[in-house]
């Protein structure tokens, strides 16, 4: 029950801060892309821009928020609460993924997904959408400003978007089993790409440790230490 409450309070946070408005924003300006393109590219566009941005959400905005927390407090009153640091990680990644599915879903039925496809594209929204919130807790937990977090945050953008830019210029190989191609391969709707389920279970799992681990000293400094 704690995690719902912190969900949903996460929710009125984003909703307060304009979260929610901004994506309905961007969701109506990447429907008129879509709707100005024809009808046999619509597909493969969505599934781009879905990887590109509701997907990849978490890492853009996550340093933000904490670091809006940090400025106001909160953190520091969730550090000397009972709330431990996974419900505070599962709340902040849930949150994120609900708004990167609802607009996953606007833009893959008005680009004409069948149910399967939905279905893949979906999950390839929460894998991404996890995987990314996993990181921008990691790289925002050690820094203290916004510029800060942007510096951090260019290299893991790098080493997240250059593999699967290379797969779509027809690289293929190992390449096709690096964690964010596979989030690209579900939205594009790849045969075959439950292959890569073990090596997406394997990576959220290991993400979510690092995350908790630097979160875990972030929150010590806030004076989460138990004695």
């Amino acid at each position: 029950m704690r995690i719902l409450r912190l969900t949903a309070g996460d929710i009125r946070f984003q909703m307060t801060y304009g979260f929610w408005f901004l994506y309905a924003a961007l969701t109506l300006i990447y429907l008129l892309l879509l709707s100005a393109l024809p009808a046999a590219w619509r597909s493969e566009a969505a599934a781009l821009l879905i990887f590109s941005d509701p997907a990849a959400m978490g890492l853009f905005f996550m340093g933000a928020c904490i670091l809006l927390e940090k400025s106001q407090r909160v953190l520091q009153v969730l550090a000397l609460s009972p709330v431990q640091i996974w419900e505070y990680m599962m709340a902040k990644a849930v949150s994120f993924a609900l708004i990167s599915l609802a607009v996953a879903a606007v833009l893959a039925c008005f680009a004409g997904f069948g149910p399967q496809r939905l279905a893949w594209a979906l999950a390839g929204t929460l894998y991404g959408s996890l995987m990314f919130s996993f990181l921008g807790m990691a790289a925002a937990s050690g820094i203290n400003s916004l510029n800060q977090y942007l510096l951090v945050t260019v290299p893991i953008e790098m080493i997240c978007f250059v593999p699967p830019v290379l797969y779509l210029l027809g690289i293929k190989g190992p390449i096709a089993f690096f964690p964010t191609v596979i989030c690209l391969k579900m939205l594009l709707g790849t045969k075959a790409v439950w292959y890569g389920l073990p090596v997406s279970v394997l990576t959220l799992l290991l993400l979510a440790g690092f995350a908790w681990l630097r979160m875990k000293k972030m929150w010590s400094r806030l004076g989460g230490v138990k004695l």
